[in-house]
């Protein structure tokens, strides 16, 4: 029997993360791929979340949980014996720390930079040039964190890391080569993980992208 039904778009920044762990331990989803453009799929998202945003969690019961990191937090703790929410209460809380600066900070910056590219505007973090320069004070931060540490959080992969990797796949793929040349760290710890097999299942294998991409002012560039 399926723990429940997992509403998405596809692709997902905020997604594949939550695919993998259940597939790894097992845990049955139902997956409805709501797009946003309606249909009957996108007036069922509407009746579980009035605000229209996935991934949405609808248990057997009724049960509702919007919110990637809840969602991700919930299907990962599933398994009793879990190693990837951390070993202790403190790694637990660094753990959400990780997935919330990269769903509220990376997340839509990528979009405010990349949208426009396609012909298309996101609602909020319109001015793409203030999302580039933000994106960068983003991977400026994991990179100097990931210089100290294998992981983000302890000494072994956790929810964190396979969330955040989850996240940027996009935003590598356009900018392997700003991030291998200005924050490599950041960017061979993303391979890392994106290779892991539980992972890789889901993501397919890693295809860079060369086009034009927008380069932020020397002088804007953080140190």
């Amino acid at each position: 029997m399926a723990l429940g039904t997992l509403y998405i778009h596809h692709p997902s920044a905020r997604t594949p993360a939550i695919l993998a762990i259940a597939k790894e331990y097992g845990i049955e989803l139902d997956i409805v791929h709501a797009d946003t453009h309606g249909g009957e799929n996108y007036d069922k998202l509407i009746q579980v979340n009035s605000l229209a945003q996935i991934p949405v969690f609808v248990g057997p019961d009724g049960f509702v949980l919007t919110e990637c990191i809840p969602i991700a937090l919930y299907i990962t703790g599933q398994s009793d014996t879990t190693t990837l929410l951390g070993s202790n209460r403190r790694e637990y809380y660094q753990i959400i720390q990780w997935m919330s600066i990269v769903n509220s900070e990376l997340v839509p910056n990528i979009g405010g930079v990349m949208l426009p590219l396609l012909g298309r505007q996101q609602p909020v973090r319109q001015n793409s040039e203030d999302c580039l320069r933000r994106f960068h004070i983003g991977c400026k931060r994991f990179d100097t964190h990931l210089q100290k540490n294998r992981y983000l959080v302890g000494d072994q992969v956790t929810l964190a890391d396979l969330f955040s990797v989850g996240a940027i796949i996009f935003a590598v793929k356009i900018f392997h080569k700003v991030l291998e040349a200005q924050y490599p760290r950041l960017f061979s710890w993303f391979h890392e993980v994106y290779e892991i097999p539980m992972f890789k299942k889901i993501v397919g294998e890693f295809e860079p992208l060369d086009m034009p991409v927008p380069m932020l002012p020397e002088e804007l560039v953080p140190n």
